[in-house]
């Protein structure tokens, strides 16, 4: 699976990346978006060594859906500068094992140790964390080689902090589906239950506002949900699309 091509004009490239993509390679094998999209503007801008991409945000690894890039340094800054100030709207489907209450707002410090993001403690300094989120469904779902009752959650991230809502998800005794490294059972594939489904942004040259959708497909652990389709869940309201 590669990355599909959502948008696109003279100034920004919108993308669905596929989990197990790198956002920006880490001098392994594994493929990564920044490299697809040098490529593809390559090839279909016939640019050949002069194409131009701005990375503005990442995903995780094992995380998919929508990665929004610079075609030139002057939208990469002015998109940088939205991320900084947070007024890109960032939404996330999220599976996870166990149930949380309905809905909340979790802002908690955290702290990176290591490959792990987790609560500081009272002697860290650590860096505010806030998501919004609300449980959209329930029921059981087959998580690795063990059933049990899991949740289908939409959630609103207001900052972003690495493997933010992961962490603090798992520190509710809630972690996403197949999420090994914050305490949930293996699953079959390394996809975790996290999917960034709906970005919205100003458009750095016109100004307008641009709102962009992409649910995730038929694999897991998204094939193991059995309720109704996310789309007819889905609580943020109409979405328009360029």
């Amino acid at each position: 699976m590669e990355p599909l091509v959502i948008f696109e004009d003279r100034h920004l490239l919108v993308a669905r990346k596929p989990p197990g993509w790198l956002a920006q390679a880490d001098g392994g094998s594994r493929p990564d978006v920044l490299a697809w999209a040098r490529h593809y503007l390559e090839v279909a801008g016939h640019k050949p060594g002069r194409a131009y991409v701005g990375l503005c945000h990442r995903l995780d690894l094992h995380v998919g859906g929508l990665m929004a890039l610079a075609k030139t340094s002057k939208a990469a800054r002015r998109l940088h500068q939205q991320f900084l100030s947070r007024s890109i709207d960032k939404y996330y489907l999220a599976l996870t094992q166990g149930v949380p209450p309905s809905r909340g707002r979790l802002e908690q410090d955290l702290w990176r140790a290591g490959t792990i993001t987790r609560l500081a403690r009272a002697s860290e300094k650590g860096t505010r964390a806030i998501l919004d989120y609300e449980v959209l469904g329930q029921g059981r779902l087959q998580v690795g080689v063990k059933g049990g009752e899991g949740a289908l959650l939409a959630i609103k991230l207001l900052t972003g902090l690495k493997h933010q809502i992961r962490a603090q998800l798992a520190s509710l005794g809630f972690p996403l589906v197949g999420d090994q490294r914050y305490g949930a059972a293996p699953g079959p594939e390394a996809t975790i239950g996290l999917w960034a489904c709906q970005l919205g942004l100003t458009h750095p040259v016109s100004q307008s506002r641009l709102v962009w959708v992409a649910w995730p497909g038929d694999f897991w652990p998204w094939s193991a949900w059995e309720g109704p389709a996310w789309t007819e869940l889905w609580p943020f309201g109409e979405v328009t699309t360029p």
